[in-house]
């Protein structure tokens, strides 16, 4: 063991981690900061954000016929609101428009520049947040109001008879939106790309080091020595563990305040979503399933890492072979091993094959290697 927590601190030094550190922070800016801090982005998104959040505590998680009914009359309330403003505004009466239906039904492009500027001046430079609630609430109605007539269409390839007929009883009532799902689907893409890229670097090195500076030769002269493959990737893999636990941990607690934890308990078919995936699952099952996959991506990453650590001799040869097998992993996080996992745009079969194939693939690569270590010979 003492072995294994030396080849751990090799790897973990403080260039490395400076490196890699310099690395994430760039990253971060440039593909994760934007999604952490616009969330919900812009309007009427965050108006959806804010009404779904009223809807799920006064209905739970689900819509049923009656409280859809009660949901409509809300919306009047909050139209006789909107009218409610304008007709106290003299601007607006002296144009004609003392309702929210003329103000929603004006044609934009053919009134005059008087009724332009006061509608710009109640929607963008004044923001009143009934309005824009209302456009997010007639949304909703139009959404809940289709759900059945989405959803039977998507029933062919379903095999689960209990999940199927959900489906066409049009029990998805489910407030989850579309958006919330897209923002993590995002943020967990480019977080699984940063960690497979941070276990390529740091791996990378634990057999380099060792053939830069000819100590593989003085290591094999031994019976120790040659046991030494194993305890490299057992160490290997323990970093990897570590470097990917850090990353999920920094993430989730950066994740915590877009304040998405009222949806964790929403299936994520929802009828404000319009996604469709093999497994009735909550969105809070999705997030431990992408995490599981990360951690599964981060361990195959490592395992072909330290293979190919092993059978290259110079860090130049290591980056030529890493960088295509990074394009590829990349490749498929974004179609289906991580993002959108498990929508029925793939087969259920290709996304856990592909998942088995890669955790072969890693094995196989290190058994081989670990059967030539025993027996090769130094020339």
């Amino acid at each position: 063991m003492r072995i294994i927590w030396y080849e751990i601190r090799k790897l973990l030094n403080w260039k490395v981690l400076g490196l890699v550190l310099l690395i994430s922070l760039l990253f971060f800016e440039q593909f994760l900061r934007f999604d952490f801090e616009h969330f919900p982005n812009g309007r009427p998104e965050g108006d959806t954000f804010n009404v779904t959040k009223q809807m799920i505590n006064k209905y739970g998680q689900e819509m049923d016929e009656r409280e859809f009914q009660d949901f409509k009359e809300t919306y009047k309330e909050e139209v006789n609101k909107a009218n409610a403003y304008l007709q106290s505004r003299d601007d607006f009466a002296e144009v004609g428009v003392t309702t929210y239906e003329q103000l929603t039904n004006m044609d934009q492009e053919n009134e005059n520049e008087t009724i332009n500027e006061l509608f710009n001046d109640v929607m963008f430079e004044k923001g009143i947040d009934v309005f824009w609630e209302l456009q997010s609430r007639e949304a909703i109605i139009e959404y809940y109001e289709v759900r059945k007539e989405f959803f039977n269409g998507e029933t062919a390839s379903i095999d689960a008879p209990e999940w199927k007929q959900k489906i066409l009883d049009g029990s998805i009532n489910e407030i989850l939106p579309s958006f919330v799902i897209e923002n993590y689907n995002n943020l967990i893409t480019m977080l699984s790309i940063l960690i497979i890229l941070s276990v390529m670097i740091v791996v990378g090195r634990i057999f380099i080091i060792d053939q830069q500076n000819n100590a593989i030769y003085l290591q094999y002269t031994t019976n120790i020595g040659r046991k030494l493959f194993k305890k490299k990737l057992m160490a290997s893999m323990i970093t990897t563990f570590l470097i990917t636990s850090v990353y999920i941990g920094a993430f989730l607690i950066l994740y915590s305040f877009n304040d998405t934890q009222i949806f964790f308990e929403s299936s994520l078919h929802s009828f404000n979503a319009f996604t469709f995936n093999w497994l009735d699952m909550t969105f809070l099952q999705y997030i431990y399933l992408t995490i599981i996959g990360v951690y599964l991506l981060a361990l195959v990453a490592a395992a072909v890492t330290t293979y190919l650590s092993r059978v290259v001799s110079n860090y130049i040869s290591l980056i030529g072979v890493q960088v295509p097998i990074a394009v590829v992993l990349i490749i498929l996080i974004f179609e289906y091993l991580v993002s959108n996992l498990f929508n029925t745009a793939y087969p259920m079969w290709i996304t856990i094959g592909t998942y088995l194939g890669l955790l072969v693939l890693g094995a196989s690569f290190l058994i081989v290697r670990w059967k030539k270590e025993r027996k090769i010979d130094i020339v």
